[in-house]
Protein backbone atom coordinates (compact mmCIF):
# COMPACT_ATOMS: atom_id res chain seq x y z
CA UNK A 1 0.00 0.00 0.00
CA UNK A 2 1.37 3.42 -0.95
CA UNK A 3 1.91 6.07 1.70
CA UNK A 4 -0.97 8.49 2.14
CA UNK A 5 -0.25 12.00 1.00
CA UNK A 6 -0.78 15.04 3.23
CA UNK A 7 -3.94 17.13 2.86
CA UNK A 8 -1.99 20.02 1.40
CA UNK A 9 -1.41 17.98 -1.71
CA UNK A 10 -5.04 17.76 -2.82
CA UNK A 11 -4.98 18.51 -6.52
CA UNK A 12 -7.13 21.23 -8.08
CA UNK A 13 -9.38 18.54 -9.56
CA UNK A 14 -9.77 16.84 -6.18
CA UNK A 15 -10.64 20.08 -4.39
CA UNK A 16 -13.18 20.87 -7.12
CA UNK A 17 -14.63 17.38 -6.71
CA UNK A 18 -15.14 17.84 -2.97
CA UNK A 19 -16.88 21.19 -3.48
CA UNK A 20 -19.14 19.80 -6.23
CA UNK A 21 -19.92 16.76 -4.10
CA UNK A 22 -20.97 18.96 -1.18
CA UNK A 23 -23.03 21.13 -3.52
CA UNK A 24 -25.06 18.13 -4.68
CA UNK A 25 -25.07 15.70 -1.77
CA UNK A 26 -26.04 18.30 0.83
CA UNK A 27 -28.88 19.77 -1.21
CA UNK A 28 -30.03 17.40 -3.97
CA UNK A 29 -32.75 18.77 -6.25
CA UNK A 30 -34.33 15.48 -7.27
CA UNK A 31 -37.94 16.61 -6.93
CA UNK A 32 -37.23 19.61 -9.16
CA UNK A 33 -35.56 17.33 -11.73
CA UNK A 34 -38.56 15.00 -11.70
CA UNK A 35 -40.99 17.90 -12.01
CA UNK A 36 -39.06 19.14 -15.02
CA UNK A 37 -39.21 15.64 -16.51
CA UNK A 38 -43.01 15.86 -16.70
CA UNK A 39 -42.92 19.45 -17.90
CA UNK A 40 -44.66 20.86 -14.84
CA UNK A 41 -43.47 23.49 -12.35
CA UNK A 42 -42.63 22.17 -8.90
CA UNK A 43 -45.51 24.05 -7.28
CA UNK A 44 -47.99 22.34 -9.62
CA UNK A 45 -46.60 18.91 -8.76
CA UNK A 46 -46.89 19.49 -5.02
CA UNK A 47 -50.40 20.95 -5.29
CA UNK A 48 -51.67 18.28 -7.70
CA UNK A 49 -51.40 15.39 -5.25
CA UNK A 50 -52.78 15.47 -1.72
CA UNK A 51 -50.75 12.46 -0.68
CA UNK A 52 -49.00 9.37 -2.02
CA UNK A 53 -50.17 6.09 -0.53
CA UNK A 54 -47.42 5.54 2.09
CA UNK A 55 -48.09 1.81 2.56
CA UNK A 56 -47.74 1.18 -1.15
CA UNK A 57 -44.42 3.02 -1.27
CA UNK A 58 -43.11 1.18 1.82
CA UNK A 59 -43.94 -2.21 0.33
CA UNK A 60 -42.41 -1.34 -3.04
CA UNK A 61 -39.19 -0.02 -1.50
CA UNK A 62 -38.61 -3.10 0.64
CA UNK A 63 -39.22 -5.44 -2.28
CA UNK A 64 -37.02 -3.33 -4.56
CA UNK A 65 -33.98 -3.43 -2.26
CA UNK A 66 -34.27 -7.17 -1.62
CA UNK A 67 -34.65 -7.88 -5.33
CA UNK A 68 -31.73 -5.63 -6.29
CA UNK A 69 -29.36 -7.30 -3.83
CA UNK A 70 -30.51 -10.82 -4.68
CA UNK A 71 -30.31 -10.35 -8.45
CA UNK A 72 -27.00 -8.50 -8.20
CA UNK A 73 -25.41 -11.31 -6.20
CA UNK A 74 -26.57 -13.80 -8.83
CA UNK A 75 -25.72 -11.84 -11.97
CA UNK A 76 -22.90 -9.31 -11.44
CA UNK A 77 -19.90 -10.95 -13.13
CA UNK A 78 -16.97 -11.84 -10.90
CA UNK A 79 -13.48 -10.81 -11.90
CA UNK A 80 -10.38 -12.49 -10.54
CA UNK A 81 -8.17 -9.58 -11.56
CA UNK A 82 -7.46 -7.05 -8.84
CA UNK A 83 -9.26 -3.73 -9.51
CA UNK A 84 -7.03 -0.85 -10.49
CA UNK A 85 -7.33 2.31 -8.39
CA UNK A 86 -8.50 5.29 -10.38
CA UNK A 87 -7.65 8.95 -9.90
CA UNK A 88 -10.55 11.37 -9.79
CA UNK A 89 -11.23 12.39 -13.42
CA UNK A 90 -11.82 16.01 -14.42
CA UNK A 91 -15.27 15.04 -15.73
CA UNK A 92 -17.07 12.63 -13.39
CA UNK A 93 -19.77 12.04 -16.00
CA UNK A 94 -17.33 9.83 -17.90
CA UNK A 95 -17.21 7.32 -15.03
CA UNK A 96 -19.55 4.43 -15.85
CA UNK A 97 -20.76 6.30 -18.92
CA UNK A 98 -21.35 3.31 -21.23
CA UNK A 99 -22.95 0.98 -18.66
CA UNK A 100 -24.91 3.96 -17.37
CA UNK A 101 -26.22 4.74 -20.86
CA UNK A 102 -27.33 1.14 -21.39
CA UNK A 103 -29.01 1.03 -18.01
CA UNK A 104 -30.74 4.34 -18.73
CA UNK A 105 -32.26 2.80 -21.86
CA UNK A 106 -33.52 -0.07 -19.73
CA UNK A 107 -35.05 2.11 -17.01
CA UNK A 108 -36.66 4.24 -19.72
CA UNK A 109 -38.48 1.09 -20.82
CA UNK A 110 -39.63 0.29 -17.28
CA UNK A 111 -40.62 3.92 -16.84
CA UNK A 112 -42.70 3.80 -20.02
CA UNK A 113 -44.71 0.96 -18.52
CA UNK A 114 -44.81 2.56 -15.08
CA UNK A 115 -46.03 5.85 -16.51
CA UNK A 116 -49.15 4.15 -17.83
CA UNK A 117 -50.17 2.95 -14.36
CA UNK A 118 -48.81 5.74 -12.15
CA UNK A 119 -48.41 4.91 -8.45
CA UNK A 120 -50.39 1.68 -8.95
CA UNK A 121 -47.56 0.26 -11.08
CA UNK A 122 -44.84 1.09 -8.53
CA UNK A 123 -44.77 -2.39 -6.98
CA UNK A 124 -44.00 -3.97 -10.36
CA UNK A 125 -41.75 -1.30 -11.85
CA UNK A 126 -39.61 -0.22 -8.88
CA UNK A 127 -37.82 -3.57 -8.18
CA UNK A 128 -36.77 -3.79 -11.83
CA UNK A 129 -35.66 -0.16 -11.96
CA UNK A 130 -33.78 -0.43 -8.66
CA UNK A 131 -31.94 -3.56 -9.80
CA UNK A 132 -30.83 -1.81 -13.00
CA UNK A 133 -29.68 1.20 -10.99
CA UNK A 134 -27.79 -1.08 -8.60
CA UNK A 135 -25.85 -2.59 -11.49
CA UNK A 136 -25.02 0.88 -12.79
CA UNK A 137 -23.84 1.91 -9.31
CA UNK A 138 -21.64 -1.20 -9.14
CA UNK A 139 -19.99 -0.35 -12.46
CA UNK A 140 -19.20 3.14 -11.14
CA UNK A 141 -17.76 1.67 -7.94
CA UNK A 142 -15.50 -0.62 -9.94
CA UNK A 143 -14.11 2.24 -12.01
CA UNK A 144 -12.99 3.87 -8.77
CA UNK A 145 -11.00 0.79 -7.83
CA UNK A 146 -13.59 -0.95 -5.65
CA UNK A 147 -13.61 -4.76 -5.66
CA UNK A 148 -17.24 -5.60 -6.43
CA UNK A 149 -16.59 -9.26 -5.59
CA UNK A 150 -16.26 -8.12 -1.97
CA UNK A 151 -19.49 -8.44 0.06
CA UNK A 152 -18.90 -5.15 1.86
CA UNK A 153 -18.42 -3.26 -1.42
CA UNK A 154 -21.68 -4.64 -2.79
CA UNK A 155 -23.43 -3.49 0.37
CA UNK A 156 -21.74 -0.09 -0.04
CA UNK A 157 -23.33 0.03 -3.49
CA UNK A 158 -26.69 -0.62 -1.84
CA UNK A 159 -26.15 2.19 0.68
CA UNK A 160 -26.03 4.67 -2.22
CA UNK A 161 -29.84 4.48 -2.15
CA UNK A 162 -29.74 6.01 1.35
CA UNK A 163 -27.39 8.88 0.45
CA UNK A 164 -27.93 12.25 -1.15
CA UNK A 165 -31.51 12.59 0.02
CA UNK A 166 -33.34 14.72 2.54
CA UNK A 167 -31.60 14.58 5.88
CA UNK A 168 -29.98 16.53 8.65
CA UNK A 169 -26.39 16.76 9.76
CA UNK A 170 -25.51 15.02 12.97
CA UNK A 171 -24.59 16.98 16.08
CA UNK A 172 -20.87 16.37 15.61
CA UNK A 173 -20.64 17.28 11.95
CA UNK A 174 -21.78 19.73 9.33
CA UNK A 175 -22.70 17.18 6.67
CA UNK A 176 -25.93 15.26 6.12
CA UNK A 177 -24.07 13.00 3.67
CA UNK A 178 -21.39 12.02 6.19
CA UNK A 179 -23.99 11.63 8.93
CA UNK A 180 -25.92 9.18 6.74
CA UNK A 181 -22.71 7.28 5.92
CA UNK A 182 -21.66 7.00 9.54
CA UNK A 183 -25.14 5.90 10.48
CA UNK A 184 -24.93 2.75 8.37
CA UNK A 185 -21.20 1.94 8.36
CA UNK A 186 -21.21 -0.39 11.37
CA UNK A 187 -24.33 -2.08 10.02
CA UNK A 188 -22.63 -2.60 6.65
CA UNK A 189 -19.63 -4.22 8.34
CA UNK A 190 -21.80 -6.60 10.37
CA UNK A 191 -24.04 -7.48 7.42
CA UNK A 192 -20.99 -8.10 5.20
CA UNK A 193 -19.69 -10.65 7.66
CA UNK A 194 -23.07 -12.36 7.55
CA UNK A 195 -23.31 -12.66 3.75
CA UNK A 196 -19.63 -13.12 2.90
CA UNK A 197 -19.77 -16.92 2.83
CA UNK A 198 -23.27 -17.27 1.39
CA UNK A 199 -24.15 -18.51 -2.06
CA UNK A 200 -26.81 -16.65 -4.04
CA UNK A 201 -29.36 -19.31 -3.07
CA UNK A 202 -28.46 -19.08 0.61
CA UNK A 203 -28.70 -15.29 0.54
CA UNK A 204 -32.12 -15.40 -1.12
CA UNK A 205 -33.31 -17.90 1.48
CA UNK A 206 -31.93 -15.84 4.37
CA UNK A 207 -33.69 -12.69 3.14
CA UNK A 208 -36.96 -14.56 2.64
CA UNK A 209 -36.88 -16.31 6.03
CA UNK A 210 -35.35 -13.43 7.99
CA UNK A 211 -32.46 -15.56 9.25
CA UNK A 212 -29.83 -12.87 8.63
CA UNK A 213 -30.79 -10.18 11.19
CA UNK A 214 -27.75 -7.98 10.51
CA UNK A 215 -28.64 -7.84 6.82
CA UNK A 216 -32.32 -7.28 7.57
CA UNK A 217 -31.44 -4.38 9.87
CA UNK A 218 -29.26 -2.79 7.19
CA UNK A 219 -31.95 -3.16 4.52
CA UNK A 220 -34.49 -1.61 6.88
CA UNK A 221 -32.21 1.36 7.56
CA UNK A 222 -31.55 1.93 3.86
CA UNK A 223 -35.24 1.50 3.03
CA UNK A 224 -36.22 4.23 5.51
CA UNK A 225 -34.05 6.73 3.58
CA UNK A 226 -34.77 5.35 0.09
CA UNK A 227 -38.46 5.63 0.89
CA UNK A 228 -38.18 9.43 1.01
CA UNK A 229 -36.70 9.52 -2.48
CA UNK A 230 -39.15 7.01 -3.95
CA UNK A 231 -42.02 9.02 -2.46
CA UNK A 232 -40.87 11.99 -4.55
CA UNK A 233 -40.88 9.81 -7.66
CA UNK A 234 -44.33 8.45 -6.78
CA UNK A 235 -45.57 11.99 -6.17
CA UNK A 236 -44.60 13.04 -9.69
CA UNK A 237 -45.97 9.83 -11.24
CA UNK A 238 -49.30 10.55 -9.56
CA UNK A 239 -49.64 13.90 -11.35
CA UNK A 240 -52.52 13.83 -13.85
CA UNK A 241 -51.63 13.08 -17.50
CA UNK A 242 -48.27 11.49 -16.69
CA UNK A 243 -48.06 8.90 -19.45
CA UNK A 244 -45.61 6.53 -21.05
CA UNK A 245 -43.23 9.16 -22.44
CA UNK A 246 -43.02 11.16 -19.23
CA UNK A 247 -42.78 7.95 -17.22
CA UNK A 248 -39.60 7.16 -19.14
CA UNK A 249 -38.26 10.68 -18.49
CA UNK A 250 -38.99 10.33 -14.77
CA UNK A 251 -37.01 7.10 -14.56
CA UNK A 252 -34.04 8.52 -16.47
CA UNK A 253 -33.97 11.52 -14.10
CA UNK A 254 -34.26 9.11 -11.15
CA UNK A 255 -31.30 7.09 -12.40
CA UNK A 256 -29.27 10.22 -13.18
CA UNK A 257 -29.68 11.23 -9.54
CA UNK A 258 -28.35 7.97 -8.11
CA UNK A 259 -25.55 7.77 -10.67
CA UNK A 260 -24.42 11.22 -9.56
CA UNK A 261 -24.62 10.21 -5.90
CA UNK A 262 -22.62 7.04 -6.66
CA UNK A 263 -19.92 8.95 -8.54
CA UNK A 264 -19.44 11.39 -5.68
CA UNK A 265 -19.63 8.66 -3.02
CA UNK A 266 -17.06 6.36 -4.59
CA UNK A 267 -14.82 9.25 -5.63
CA UNK A 268 -14.74 10.35 -1.98
CA UNK A 269 -13.97 6.78 -0.87
CA UNK A 270 -11.14 6.73 -3.42
CA UNK A 271 -9.72 9.92 -1.94
CA UNK A 272 -10.04 8.44 1.55
CA UNK A 273 -7.86 5.51 0.50
CA UNK A 274 -5.36 7.97 -0.92
CA UNK A 275 -5.18 10.58 1.85
CA UNK A 276 -6.86 8.96 4.84
CA UNK A 277 -10.51 9.05 5.88
CA UNK A 278 -10.27 11.84 8.47
CA UNK A 279 -8.33 14.13 6.15
CA UNK A 280 -10.84 13.80 3.33
CA UNK A 281 -13.92 14.01 5.52
CA UNK A 282 -12.60 17.13 7.24
CA UNK A 283 -12.05 18.71 3.82
CA UNK A 284 -15.54 17.69 2.73
CA UNK A 285 -17.11 19.15 5.87
CA UNK A 286 -15.22 22.40 5.27
CA UNK A 287 -16.67 22.48 1.73
CA UNK A 288 -20.16 21.84 3.14
CA UNK A 289 -19.74 24.70 5.64
CA UNK A 290 -18.61 27.10 2.90
CA UNK A 291 -21.64 26.13 0.87
CA UNK A 292 -24.00 26.68 3.79
CA UNK A 293 -22.44 30.05 4.61
CA UNK A 294 -22.70 31.16 0.97
CA UNK A 295 -26.39 30.26 0.89
CA UNK A 296 -27.06 32.20 4.06
CA UNK A 297 -25.62 35.20 2.25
Amino acid sequence: MSAQRPAGEFSTVERKLLQEAADYLENPSLLMQLANAVGKPLEFVVRAVDKVAPGRVDDAVGAALRTALNVAVRTIPTDAAAPKPADVPEDLRKVGALPGFLHKLSVAVTGTAGGLFGVAGLAVELPVTTTLMFRSIASIAREFGEDIDDAEVRLQCLTVFSLGGAGEAGEAMDSAYLSARWGVQEMVTHAARTVAGMSAEQLASAMQKGTAPALAALLSRIAARFNLTVSQKALVQAVPVVGAATGAAINVAFMDHFNRVARFHFAIRSLERKYGRDTVQDAYQAAARRLRDDRRG
